[in-house]
């Protein structure tokens, strides 16, 4: 469906990664109030902006799923891909030689299995919600506010408007020759859903929030200094002190040539959320751990973002 959202007064509940959770998006849905009505969550004034990561690991993704796309269906919701339902889609569709294009590996499957089991691989409900996934916009751009799953830059996306439609979704014809697009768009197409990762010199790694082992780290984009290092530079690291205090490219800094506002989600933040800069919100608070929230920013039009709007379950 085309998205309606050129209004001059938006009233947007902007929500971060869900990863299957229902019970905490049901319970965020109704602090915000938001009500079942006729079978579709729903408020009065307000729509709902979906992140991306709605599946994999959580223990109600047939819901999260049902709940997001009937609202969306009824233009209650705006959903956008993560990296996760890119994953789902690649882990389905094959190459010319029959394999997958996410290869099917022990590493892979224990990531994806969760979802595989509760939607039954190879069901009717599994066939029709790769389908739905396949039609998620990679990105929101709206004259007050941009969301984008995990990182946003203008060079990308402009290169990405190249292979999407109105809503910024992949046009299937992209879809259905996937593996023959160029590396420029795959370059973006990584660089929105997973962001920027950098190598770490030789002789380090570091321990991730899931127990992983890791010698790449995530980019903190929206926040580079001046004397960027490893360690003021990188975020979703546990202890940034097991990181060298060495200096890093400035060439990594993104082209945002504007203030509008912008949310992502993606990082496994931890504590209380926050806000990142006076125009930049992640709202991705690690719903998968055990101390972690789902977070949402009620975005009313402002240009310097409010920290009270922040609400959390």
């Amino acid at each position: 469906m085309k998205l309606h959202v050129q209004n001059n007064t938006p009233k947007f509940d902007i929500v971060g990664d869900i990863h299957g959770y229902s019970n905490q998006l049901i319970a965020l849905l109704d602090k915000l109030g938001y009500a079942p009505v006729n079978g579709v969550w729903q408020h009065p004034e307000r729509t709902l902006v979906s992140l991306g990561d709605l599946i994999d690991r959580g223990p109600g993704q047939s819901e999260v799923i049902s709940i997001l796309k009937t609202m969306q269906e009824h233009g209650k919701a705006i959903v956008l891909m993560g990296n996760h339902e890119f994953y789902a889609i690649a882990w389905y569709l094959k190459d010319k030689d029959g394999l997958p294009l996410r290869p099917h590996s022990a590493k892979n499957l224990n990531e994806h299995q969760a979802f595989l089991e509760q939607l039954k691989e190879g069901s009717n409900d599994y066939l029709s919600t790769i389908e739905w996934l396949k039609t998620l916009p990679l990105y929101l751009e709206h004259e007050k506010f941009r969301c984008v799953h995990a990182a946003w830059d203008d060079k990308h996306i402009e290169l990405l408007k190249k292979y999407t439609d109105e809503t910024g979704a992949l046009k299937q014809e992209i879809w259905h020759d996937l593996p023959n697009q160029d590396t420029t768009f795959f370059k973006a197409l990584e660089y929105c859903l997973n962001g920027s990762k950098l190598r770490l010199p030789e002789g380090y790694s570091f321990v991730d929030s899931g127990g992983k082992q890791r010698t790449k780290a995530r980019l903190k984009w929206w926040d580079i200094p001046e004397k960027a290092t490893y360690q003021n530079s990188c975020t979703s690291v546990p202890n940034l002190e097991e990181l060298p205090d060495l200096p890093i490219s400035l060439s990594l800094l993104p082209s945002i040539t504007d203030n509008k506002p912008i949310f992502f989600g993606h990082y496994w933040m931890q504590g209380q959320p926050r806000l990142m800069k006076p125009n930049f919100a992640c709202l991705d608070w690690s719903v998968v751990v055990e101390q972690g929230v789902l977070a949402a920013y009620r975005f009313n039009g402002e240009q310097t973002l409010i920290a009270e709007q922040l609400v959390w379950v």
